[in-house]
């Protein structure tokens, strides 16, 4: 996962979040915690970042170009390991607590939100029944701390140092675990009291019944906040592809003011029948879109051509022919474009083989290409071109009835009359 989806993870982290990191490489540990980080500082939190690991120097250097330019309220405090968890030589969950209560209270009297705490657990291993001390420490965490005072902590533990055993326990004691960057809402979490009460057994299948059922009705704010970012990637993607598209139909406009209303008429117009066909609503998009640039390689055919009102010379006919090539060619510059750049290259091509620029025949040509053809030739014949006058509707349907299983998809000619004929333009 890239760093701008770690950030969008953990803006959502609140006060009152207990969560865990699991971790193989160290390198794996350090995008999380940079974003953990710099989240708390924007919340206006005192973050305490626990120090003593390898990768601090890296964080800490990451940190300081995420908050350049950024309104940063919050504030970072540097605590050695040492002097967080064991001043006296000794570990004791219940002095740890303490600490937690007050550095809490303080940043709260100090004017920030709450407090923010991250710290590598693994080297509890050293003391003397340091298994037993974590757990103790992270239950006491869940009684006397979390829901009780504006805390959160991300608790780091390199898996290479524990136990199978051990990584379970240190799973039921987290509402939320990171994995590979991602966080989850943890349904294995069981309630406090099946540790306090040393009946974890007990609580375990109750708890874990619980966690999936409260899952199933509520979607992780992680992943909606994911979900979010996504649909508002789609929309600006969207503004931009209406953007570029309308932007080639004003150039399109200057170079021939036919065209320009010949564009959005044959968008329309594909717009209802690809809706009359039931096509999905990506597919109707797309073929509005194409159907707004179908004619954009006109822009390369001269104005003295394109505006002829005698008949065209063979050369000229071959090089209006290029037009789907120019627009086409265009168009593949453009990201995510693909379905509507094979539609304009299409639009000319006929259903026996005999169109242009590719000679594709039937069901070789794409589905909004021979759409598009049908459209296209409808709207140019009932609308006046320069060398002759606008053909009523129904001269129009009859033309397209005679064309069809030659220039056009019979199946879609007949379907095309239908709609026009019941006067279905949505």
């Amino acid at each position: 996962m890239d760093m701008k989806s770690t950030l969008e993870q953990a803006i959502e982290i609140r006060l009152g979040d207990h969560m865990v990191i699991l971790y193989e490489e160290e390198e794996e540990v350090v995008e999380y915690l940079t974003a953990y980080i710099h989240s708390s500082l924007r919340h206006n939190e005192r973050c305490i970042y626990i120090t003593g690991d390898s990768d601090t120097n890296l964080v800490l250097e990451q940190i300081k170009k995420l908050n350049h330019g950024e309104e940063i309220t919050g504030e970072l405090v540097l605590m050695e390991r040492d002097d967080a968890y064991s001043k006296d030589g000794t570990f004791d969950p219940d002095s740890m607590i303490a600490l937690l209560k007050l550095l809490a209270e303080e940043a709260v009297a100090d004017g920030y939100s709450g407090l923010a705490v991250t710290g590598e657990i693994s080297w509890l291993l050293d003391y003397h029944n340091g298994r037993e001390l974590i757990i103790e420490y992270e239950w006491k965490l869940n009684e006397y701390v979390f829901g009780r005072y504006p805390v959160s902590a991300l608790c780091r533990y390199n898996m290479n140092k524990f136990s199978d055993d051990m990584i379970i326990n240190i799973i039921q004691l987290h509402p939320y675990l990171i994995w590979k960057n991602k966080t989850h809402e943890n349904p294995f979490h069981i309630a406090v009291e099946g540790y306090r009460n040393n009946e974890i057994s007990k609580y375990q299948v109750r708890s874990w019944l619980e966690n999936i059922d409260h899952f199933t009705d509520e979607k992780s704010r992680f992943r909606k906040a994911i979900a979010n970012k996504e649909k508002e990637m789609q929309k600006i993607h969207q503004t931009m592809t209406d953007g570029i598209v309308r932007a080639m139909v004003e150039l399109l406009s200057i170079h021939d003011a036919y065209t320009n209303n010949h564009s959005e008429n044959v968008a329309r117009l594909s717009r209802d029948f690809a809706k009359h066909l039931k096509l999905t609503d990506e597919e109707i998009a797309k073929i509005y879109y194409a159907g707004m640039v179908h004619d954009i390689g006109k822009t390369l055919i001269p104005r003295e051509i394109l505006n002829k009102t005698g008949i065209l010379t063979m050369e000229e006919y071959d090089v209006v022919k290029l037009h789907p090539v120019y627009g086409s060619t265009a168009l593949g510059h453009v990201e995510k474009m693909d379905d509507i750049t094979n539609a304009v290259r299409s639009h000319h091509e006929y259903w026996n083989g005999n169109g242009y620029p590719d000679g594709l025949r039937e069901n070789q040509i794409p589905l909004a290409g021979r759409i598009l053809s049908l459209v296209d030739a409808f709207e140019a014949m009932t609308n006046d071109r320069p060398y002759r006058k606008a053909f009523t509707k129904k001269e129009a349907m009859n033309e397209i009835f005679k064309c069809a299983g030659m220039q056009f998809d019979p199946a879609l000619s007949i379907q095309f009359i239908d709609m026009i004929s019941n006067g279905e333009i949505i």
